[in-house]
């Protein structure tokens, strides 16, 4: 009782500013203890780390090959798609899944990217769940990018243990860009990378 006491009368002689932090601490570590909101908060702590994304020294850069382009995968409808249909594009491939708090926190800088090049440049959002689960998530959120399942195995080029992971390959099937963990992918340094790649296309 003596230590509470104690701990109070600490309190109340701290600024209104630390007042503030101390409040807000408790309910985060309160917050993180109840599941339902525990991965809302993660991805909101993930998206004020990400950083921008570094595009690989050009003598590290990994070219595909023929047969990493026929590597297969499905639509949401079923129909299976290959890396192949996306040749001659900038490619914008990443793995996740719904219940990762990284990936969540990520999705909104996709979706904005997504918007502004998703005619010009492929984007491949693949994912191993259930069809349905992943339509509700997006139809929650209000993302439109698109989401292919998983068909056969993912070349060792593009395997990780870890989501998400990202790749973006240039229209020459040049991996220019190796990221794992949430990243700003909607900053100016990529929307510049991007805008050049497909000049470079043209």
């Amino acid at each position: 009782m003596q230590y509470i006491k104690k701990q109070w009368e600490k309190f109340t002689q701290k600024t209104l500013f630390g007042k503030a932090s101390d409040i807000l601490f408790v309910l985060l570590i309160i917050a993180m203890l109840i599941p339902a909101s525990r991965k809302q908060i993660s991805a909101f702590t993930a998206r004020l780390i990400a950083m921008n994304p570094s595009v690989i020294d050009l003598e590290k850069q990994k070219t595909l090959s023929a047969s990493e382009y026929q590597w297969e995968f499905t639509d949401m409808q079923g129909n299976t798609v290959s890396l192949s249909d996306f040749e001659g594009k900038p490619v914008f491939l990443n793995f996740w899944a719904t219940w990762c708090p990284p990936c969540i926190a990520e999705m909104p800088d996709i979706q904005k990217l997504y918007d502004r090049f998703g005619e010009q440049a492929a984007f491949i959002l693949i994912s191993d769940e259930d069809p349905q689960q992943i339509s509700q998530f997006m139809q929650k959120r209000g993302f439109n990018m698109p989401v292919y399942i998983h068909k056969t195995r993912v070349p060792a080029l593009f395997a990780s243990s870890s989501i998400p992971t990202t790749f973006v390959i240039s229209p020459e099937g040049g991996i220019i860009i190796q990221k794992t963990g949430a990243a700003k992918w909607n900053s100016k340094k990529m929307v510049g990378l991007m805008k050049e790649m497909l000049q470079q296309k043209d």
